[in-house]
Parts: structure tokens; C-alpha cells; sequence
């Protein structure tokens, strides 16, 4: 494995793509494999279907704001942690910890799966938790 560059020229670009809201760009920096898969920081947030995934894409005033980009790659699989902004409609910003897949398919790299997550104290989480089931 060895730091890649191209990796993490491939993260900003999706992330500036996503934000502009560029639909046109949609294929050619993400996987069009069925394994393809975003794991948001909603509960039951896993997507896999294509007009989802593109769903970021669509939304006005979605974007990410990458912080700390470190990327690998060994073969055709490349890897990438970072700290990212989310920043929503309304203007306002979640930061988010994000871990990332990329393929090398059609002569370029491509997402395949991402992971958002949140840092929470354990304790917290687990009032949420435990509010969330009694609301049920």
C-alpha cells in the first residue's frame, strides 16, 4: 500500500461535484457496481439504489467540505479518511468523520462505499438510544 495522491484528488473532486450540485458528473465519480454503498449518520441510512445515491447530487445546498484528507491505495482499491464539514440547505454544518472506498474503474477512481459518522460521547448515544426505543 502507498499514499495516494490520485485518491485524494478523486475525494475532493467528488465532494466539490457534490456540492455544486453537478448531477452531470454523477457516473463519472461514482461506482456504477451493485456493491456500491453510503452508510449515512441517520438511523437506517444505508443506501444502495441508484436514484438515492444520486440524491446528494439533486439537493440544493448539500455539500461537503473536506478538512483532513488521507488517502491509500494498493491495486485497484483506494482508501480514504477525513474530517468533513456537512453542510445542510439552511447553511448550517455537521462535522462528520468519513471513511471511503474507491475502485479503479474507467481509467479513474471512483467511490464505492463511504461512511459517515458522528462523534458522540458513548453515553449520549445511548440516551438517544434509549429515547428513541421508548418512542416506538
Amino acid at each position: 500500500m502507498q499514499e495516494s495522491p490520485a485518491v485524494r484528488d478523486a475525494w475532493l473532486e467528488f465532494c466539490d461535484r457534490l456540492s455544486a450540485g453537478d448531477v452531470a458528473s454523477f457516473d463519472r465519480v461514482v461506482s456504477s457496481d451493485a456493491a456500491t454503498l453510503v452508510i449515512g449518520t441517520a438511523p437506517g441510512e444505508w443506501v444502495r439504489e441508484r436514484h438515492r445515491l444520486r440524491f446528494g447530487f439533486e439537493a440544493e445546498g448539500v455539500g461537503l467540505r473536506s478538512r483532513n484528507p488521507t488517502a491509500h491505495e494498493a491495486g485497484e482499491l483506494g482508501w480514504l479518511t477525513d474530517e468533513v464539514d456537512f453542510m445542510f440547505p439552511d447553511g448550517s454544518a455537521m462535522d462528520c468523520r468519513m471513511t471511503v472506498v474507491f475502485h479503479h474503474e474507467d481509467g479513474r477512481w471512483k467511490l464505492l462505499h463511504m461512511h459517515a459518522s458522528v462523534g458522540v460521547p458513548d453515553e449520549e448515544v445511548t440516551e438517544l438510544q434509549r429515547r428513541w426505543a421508548g418512542a416506538s
